[in-house]
């Protein structure tokens, strides 16, 4: 069907919660996603649930915002989240001096806290750095973007919304009115009309404001994050400073991501980390965390915040902006951008409100109250798991605290293909299957295949088997995802010295060589 009420382009966090919130109402919606669902800043974060702690002083709406969030996340997506907590550290003398204020904050924007001793944080936290000043315990929690959006586009698809990923989008202009998206999908040009476009790609909402005739004044900016193979803290730890750069440590299944830098850039696209980010955000965490400094880069990369508005990066708003482009004249068009990943709900609803005003629908927000597939009701037991998959107990764990209730929906099939991340072939079936994933790359984001220490090295080769095997992929098919995968494996070479650059190095040697990846067609 080429007719919708309503067309999102976008398939980010915010984009798949207005999906979510608008089929919920009983509007026909579509998304269109120029990639993998959040492949770009919904993937690209620290995968922090914020308290609301670190705007208390700088963003006090932002505060509140996500304090409320996160209660109803918490609620409604516990499968995505780990109730880690957090600690915010005071390291130096001068940071004393931000206490009192960050305190007030804390009280006045019903951010939940408590200021304990430095004998508890280091009791709670023994690699946090001896010397400490002050503690104070919020309500912080990790969350994994990526379950997050799938769980949101999952339940709207159930309620009867399409989406097209790995598709381009431009509104079709027409008498001072967008009447819908012209697309590239499989090579093929089509068209789909509604009554209202949503433009939800966040940095990206200027240019595509712009193919409608719009000017948006979108800055840009740049946030580059580091990968760590080791997981020291259970809570998240957060600098007791003003925000700033490298201030946060966020414990991520069996990793550490640190971050973030704050700069704006031109172009929102093909964005790498710089080596003068990593080396600072390392130096920063070191700060709170010295084993730091002993522990071995995975990964590093960067996404780019949609930021509007007066004052730096740092000082910019995380507020959230709605515009109806009907007032500038251009009617059946809509732009939602700003917040953050934890205030996505909200923001959803606000859009769907505009929306259901604009379409005479009267139905009201349910997304604060229905839980998103994998958490509906208590998770299965370790003991089902373990014995539906022949699995060990900790990759059952691992299985069912990613899934939860998903987990009795995935294909009994034994074996671990994963160590290091404890992925499953019936995670990768089911990834396939269920999730949505048209490639090893999406697989890797919905099941962390290759995440872990080894970087894909001993697994993904066996993931690539999965698809010829057990999902009928042919075998060309499966060898080019898995070229792809490790396309993306290599890109932190440049930041890289010493003997993480050499194992990088010998990593890729051994594929391209001993593998013949890179030589699949040359014996034909």
């Amino acid at each position: 069907m080429s007719k919708f009420d309503v067309i999102i382009i976008g398939g980010g966090v915010v984009g798949s919660g207005v999906l979510r919130d608008l089929s919920l109402r009983g509007v026909h919606t579509l998304l269109i996603e120029r990639g993998d669902f959040a492949s770009e800043t919904s993937g690209k974060n620290h995968g922090l649930l914020h308290s609301g702690a670190r705007y208390v002083v700088s963003d006090p709406e932002s505060a509140r915002e996500c304090a409320e969030e996160n209660i109803i996340l918490k609620k409604i997506a516990w499968h995505t989240i780990e109730d880690t907590g957090g600690l915010f550290v005071a390291t130096e003398e001068k940071d004393l001096e931000y206490l009192d204020s960050f305190l007030k904050g804390c009280n006045k924007n019903r951010v939940e806290h408590r200021e304990i001793t430095v004998e508890e944080a280091l009791e709670r936290e023994p690699f946090l750095k001896p010397s400490i000043k002050a503690a104070v315990w919020v309500n912080d929690a990790s969350i994994d973007p990526f379950l997050l959006v799938v769980s949101n586009v999952l339940s709207a698809l159930q309620n009867g919304a399409e989406v097209f990923t790995y598709t381009t989008a431009r509104p079709i202009v027409e008498d001072g009115a967008v009447l819908g998206v012209e697309t590239i999908r499989n090579g093929k040009n089509e068209k789909y009309f509604s009554e209202i476009v949503v433009n939800a790609t966040g940095a990206w909402a200027g240019k595509v404001a712009k193919q409608a005739g719009i000017e948006l004044n979108i800055r840009p900016n740049k946030g580059t994050l580091v990968v760590l193979n080791n997981r020291v803290t259970n809570h998240v730890i957060n600098h007791l400073r003003p925000p700033s750069d490298g201030d946060i440590i966020v414990p991520h299944y069996s990793t550490m991501i640190l971050g973030t830098t704050s700069t704006y850039v031109e172009e929102p696209d093909k964005i790498l980390p710089e080596k003068w980010e990593v080396e600072k955000i390392m130096r920063e965490g070191w700060e709170m965390l010295p084993i730091v400094a002993d522990s071995r880069i995975l990964r590093a990369f960067s996404g780019v915040r949609p930021l509007f508005g007066e004052g730096s990066g740092r000082t910019a708003t995380r507020g959230i902006l709605l515009v109806d482009h009907e007032e500038e004249g251009v009617a059946g068009f809509v732009t939602i951008l700003g917040g953050k990943l934890i205030t996505y709900r909200f923001m959803a609803e606000r859009v769907s409100d505009l929306v259901c005003k604009k379409l005479g629908v009267t139905a009201k927000c349910r997304t604060a109250d229905e839980p998103l597939p994998g958490s509906e009701g208590e998770p299965p037991s370790l003991e089902e798991v373990q014995k539906r998959f022949q699995v060990n107990p900790l990759t059952a764990n691992e299985i069912r605290a990613k899934y939860g209730t998903l987990s009795l929906r995935m294909p009994q099939k034994e074996g671990l293909i994963c160590e290091c991340s404890l992925v499953s072939r019936a995670e990768i079936i089911h990834c396939f299957k269920e999730l949505l994933a048209k490639n090893l790359r999406d697989v890797k984001k919905r099941t962390r295949l290759g995440m872990g220490t080894c970087q894909g090295q001993f697994c993904i080769h066996r993931a690539a088997e999965v698809m010829v095997e057990d999902l009928n992929f042919s075998a060309p098919e499966a060898l080019n995802s898995l070229t792809e995968f490790l396309d993306e494996q290599w890109k932190i070479s440049h930041i890289l010295e010493g003997e993480q650059l050499r194992q990088l190095m010998f990593a890729k040697v051994m594929f391209e060589m001993v593998g013949n990846i890179r030589h699949r067609g040359e014996s034909k």
